[in-house]
């Protein structure tokens, strides 16, 4: 009985050492490493962005890379929204090297004039442009082709591929759009109109060819004519399709030749629906008394909204005459288009 007393006793003793010892243990192990949690914590992402964010980084077991690099960024002037913006979009430049990758690439770009503040914008837009040797030629070749960063960074926001595309379809595209009368301004211009603009010179030299072969043939406007530009951001917006059946609709509204005549005016007046053109000209034309005629020698007043500006201002005059203040004939299309402040001052302060 005694020695089983003492074996139970060595026993217990083992059990009480053994369970002193792993709590010992636990609490000098360091935490395990939680990506998402330090996405949180450390670099400001919402727990959304940071759970899809966390999936990119589930090799990473210590924070020690993530630090060197957020603390890289922010001696560089990158504000903390704008890298945390980055790191949302491009989780993988965590694992950067700083000395290797990050360290050259913001040299390059202060080399370039940018500012801290600009870097800073232009990171959280383009995160890549901190990984990806090829887009700082591309994002020189912009620089000297818009001529100044707001530009660049502009068309960038309606395009956020711009640096990704080759930039030697770019600069075939320019050369053919140069033969076709647009100046390097006129050219730096359709990076100002949006992102289908924008999209023109990275198409193929194929598909731009075939889009000033349609604006010749489909529009009636030539290369040589001032609108030839505003054809192209028409046309470069809108599916072929949309085009056509605008076409068709004004066609019908006015007669062939004088929507012809119209579009070759002013072919921003193919911007607004089918159904916006034809109840401008069926008002314009039973309630404003305009001939086909008229409206296609002055097609801007296509352009202006029924309801607050064009109807009111029929009213305005429809009551002056009738109230004998105007004795002769009144040209409607400078009533429409005269600007707000004229307007008033012509015809609503009369004494």
């Amino acid at each position: 009985m005694l020695r089983l007393q003492s074996h139970l006793l060595r026993a217990a003793s083992h059990v009480h050492r053994f369970h002193l010892s792993t709590a010992a243990a636990a609490s000098t192990t360091p935490a395990q490493f939680v990506v998402e949690d330090y996405l949180v914590a450390s670099c400001g992402l919402a727990p959304a962005k940071a759970l899809r964010a966390s999936k990119h980084l589930s090799h990473l077991n210590s924070p020690a890379n993530a630090d060197a690099v957020r603390a890289f960024l922010a001696d560089a002037g990158i504000a903390k929204a704008d890298i945390a913006s980055a790191i949302a979009r491009l989780p993988r430049l965590l694992c950067s090297s700083v000395d290797k990758t990050l360290t050259p690439r913001l040299a390059q770009l202060l080399d370039m004039g940018l500012s801290p503040p600009q870097i800073s914008r232009l990171y959280a837009l383009v995160p890549s442009i901190f990984l990806s040797p090829a887009q700082i030629p591309r994002l020189a070749f912009y620089l000297s082709l818009l001529g100044s960063y707001d530009k660049v960074e502009a068309a960038i926001r309606f395009n956020l591929c711009l640096l990704s595309w080759n930039i030697d379809t770019v600069k075939l595209n320019i050369a053919f759009l140069q033969q076709c009368g647009l100046t390097c301004d006129d050219i730096a211009d359709l990076y100002a109109r949006g992102r289908s603009s924008t999209n023109l010179l990275t198409r193929s030299l194929e598909h731009v060819k075939g889009m000033v072969a349609c604006i010749e043939r489909r529009l009636g406007v030539s290369c040589d004519s001032g609108m030839f530009k505003a054809a192209l951001v028409t046309v470069c917006n809108q599916r072929p399709e949309r085009i056509t059946a605008k076409l068709e609709s004004l066609e019908r509204a006015l007669g062939y030749s004088e929507a012809r005549m119209a579009v070759c005016k002013l072919p921003t007046i193919l911007n607004p629906s089918e159904l916006t053109l034809g109840n401008r000209v069926e008002f314009m034309r039973t309630e404003f008394g305009l001939e086909p005629s008229y409206i296609a020698q002055r097609p801007a007043i296509l352009m202006y909204n029924l309801q607050r500006r064009l109807i009111p201002r029929h009213f305005v005059i429809h009551v002056l005459k009738a109230k004998g203040l105007f004795k002769r004939d009144i040209d409607l299309f400078y009533v429409f288009c005269t600007t707000h402040n004229k307007f008033v001052d012509r015809y609503l302060n009369r004494r």
